[in-house]
């Protein structure tokens, strides 16, 4: 907004006018308070001025003033925005401070400090949070005032204005003769645009353009993908005040050039149809308009305010009414800024004296048709803790609240004697290591002894050394003897299980005494039995069990069909064993397989000479890829079982 001409109390910010409370002195002391101003008004215990709830009666379809503030007695507002995703109003004022005020009540919200040398001109909400434009620099905060971004401007800019036309891109324009795209996603300007007449203040959007006012009276309609002017319309010969846009029709306001005199408030607005681009009967209205909104409800009412508080109502098309004419009570404060809320229920009014007035057609107003929660702070606990009885037997120790004070000392403070560190020792490298190793460069290489298991690392908790024998020595034990050389060392639960067949094969094995359960496992007694335990993982990954049982295809030897077919065996069979020698038969099959070394013979998985931790990574880099070559070469509707006949198994 373009402030030549006007009052000087409302431009220059004088100290006799908007100074700051002296150092000790009450706010009923200050002589620049006056006592309008202050009534319905106290002082909380930080100084701030807090508002003294009261009975508002409102007359229902009628704007009338529901609450006042006072956020920071003597700073300027410079700046008002409703909240459009939660019940919030905010405010900016003169010296960088934001604050905001939750629902009718005008309960205080927020409060933070957002820039220290600037005002804020204009604020917007985002789903995220709130973006702060002031002079020099783009500042984005939560609600709760933590910062997100703090994007600084080229050195010389002065920005004025800024408007939302997509969810993460924003225009911004000012007192210089360019305006920025900037990109909220990546915090970057993706584009400047030189102006052809400097001075962008205020900004607007409808479907078709979004438009400039410049502060020499004029406004310009551009395209919205290419910047470029595709009319203009000269409204004032002085300066542009204000405009909105709704419909087709466009109203300003201004000051217009009175020769030596210097500019004077017209009392004229000026309406411009955007359907035929020309300029349509000038508005008369009662008050020297400084602002003014269209409030769309019922019709498409026009809200024109004065600097000194004066509020008309009117229609676009339609000479004013003097009934239409209400008073904001600033208490002899200017109107330094205007918003309307996205419902159009409540107007916000910001004065030169801090105060901060909620206008509304209704008492229960509701800042938007569709509102989030507001998060507020959680309540103390200590306060809302249930009574303990101290004897209950199982009450735990930890309900008890315990402060912490700087005087007592903690249990875990123990002297330093006490805590002083002492290190895990490493092993020491098994002297065999060190007499093969191959040293190339500042590298050792040595060969597995295979003293230990894989991955094992022993940690000596005595002095006595542990016995690790080595997996091919034949145990001494005479139980060990007897069973498989390789296993000894693992414990006896965890052991494999011998199944002895009788005349009547698995029926007369109690698999139930090993499994209790209804997870069915597999036969280990087949050959490549090594991939039982991945199978078991893959089955019970709910995505990959999903397409194998949904898979069918023509060929004969498919693994996503048998695959599919042992899944639905293990669905079927409550705890009883399964056999994947379908499945394995297939496996055999694939020539791939046979070249990657994923076939055993049985004398190698007996014996233990296969290397089973990388034989099972392969198989399972194999399979995953096989399994997605089988399910991408489906052909049409016979590719899956619900479309075509059940294949029968034999």
């Amino acid at each position: 907004m373009n402030f030549d001409g006007l009052d000087q109390g409302m431009g220059d910010y004088s100290p006799t006018l908007h100074g700051s409370l002296d150092t000790g002195m009450e706010p009923s002391m200050d002589p620049r308070i006056t006592q309008n101003m202050m009534q319905g008004v106290e002082m909380d215990s930080e100084g701030l001025a807090v508002e003294v709830p009261e009975s508002v009666h409102l007359l229902e379809g009628m704007f009338s003033e529901l609450h006042s503030v006072a956020a920071e007695v003597g700073i300027p507002v410079t700046a008002t925005h409703f909240d459009l995703q939660e019940e919030l109003l905010w405010m900016g004022n003169h010296r960088g401070h934001a604050s905001s005020f939750f629902g009718p009540t005008m309960g205080r919200y927020s409060s933070f400090q957002v820039n220290s040398a600037d005002d804020i001109r204009q604020i917007h909400s985002l789903e995220t949070g709130v973006l702060f434009l002031s002079k020099t620099n783009l500042k984005c905060c939560t609600r709760g005032g933590f910062v997100m971004f703090d994007y600084p401007m080229d050195e010389g800019a002065d920005m004025h204005s800024l408007l939302m036309t997509d969810t993460n891109t924003l225009i911004m324009g000012g007192l210089h003769n360019y305006i920025v795209e900037f990109d909220l996603n990546t915090v970057q300007e993706t584009q400047k645009v030189t102006v052809e007449m400097p001075g962008v203040a205020i900004m607007r959007q409808s479907s078709r353009f979004f438009f400039c006012g410049h502060t020499s009276g004029k406004v310009t309609l551009r395209d919205m993908r290419t910047f470029k002017t595709e009319h203009e319309f000269d409204a004032f010969s002085g300066s542009l005040s204000d405009f909105d846009v709704h419909g087709n029709l466009l109203a300003a306001c201004g000051f217009s050039s009175r020769g030596m005199n210097g500019l004077a408030c017209d009392r004229f607005l000026m309406v411009y149809d955007l359907r035929m681009m020309r300029a349509v009967t000038p508005l008369q209205v009662h008050v020297d308009p400084l602002f003014l909104r269209f409030i769309p409800t019922y019709t498409s009412r026009l809200a024109i305010i004065s600097q000194s508080g004066q509020c008309q109502f009117c229609e676009p098309t339609g000479l004013a009414n003097v009934a239409d004419v209400f008073h904001v009570n600033t208490g002899g404060q200017l109107l330094m800024s205007f918003d309307v809320s996205s419902s159009k229920q409540a107007l916000a009014f910001g004065d030169s004296g801090g105060g901060v007035h909620l206008w509304s057609d209704a008492p229960e107003v509701s800042y938007n048709d569709y509102s989030r929660e507001t998060e507020f702070a959680h309540p103390c606990l200590v306060d809302s803790l249930h009574q303990l009885d101290w004897n209950h037997e199982l009450l735990p120790l930890s309900l008890i609240p315990t402060p912490l004070t700087s005087a007592e000392q903690l249990l875990s403070d123990w002297p330093t004697p006490m805590v002083t560190p002492r290190p895990r020792r490493s092993p020491a490298v098994d002297p065999e290591i060190l007499r093969t190793m191959k040293t190339v460069g500042f590298i050792g290489y040595a060969a597995n002894q295979r003293t230990r298991p894989r991955n094992q690392v022993p940690y000596k908790i005595k002095e006595v050394e542990l016995d690790y024998d080595n997996y091919n020595q034949v145990p001494e034990s005479p139980i060990g003897r007897e069973e498989e050389t390789h296993l000894y060392m693992v414990p006896k639960k965890y052991r494999k299980v011998t199944i002895k067949y009788s005349k009547l094969g698995l029926e007369d094995f109690d698999f139930k005494h090993y499994n209790r359960t209804l997870f069915a496992g597999l036969e280990p007694h087949i050959p490549n039995a090594y991939c039982n335990c991945m199978i078991q993982v893959l089955y019970f990954l709910e995505p990959i069990r999903c397409l194998v049982q949904n898979h069918l295809c023509q060929k004969e030897f498919c693994l996503a069909c048998e695959l599919g077919f042992l899944f639905h065996m293990l669905d079927l069979s409550r705890g009883d064993p399964c056999q994947a020698s379908n499945f394995l038969r297939a496996f055999r099959t694939i020539p791939e397989a046979s070249a990657l070394g994923l076939i055993l013979a049985d004398s190698d998985e007996q014996t233990g000479k296969a290397r089973l931790g990388r034989l099972i990574q392969s198989w399972n880099r194999f399979i995953l890829t096989q399994l997605h070559q089988e399910t991408q070469e489906q052909e049409g509707p016979q590719a899956y079982r619900g479309a075509s006949r059940s294949r029968i198994r034999r």
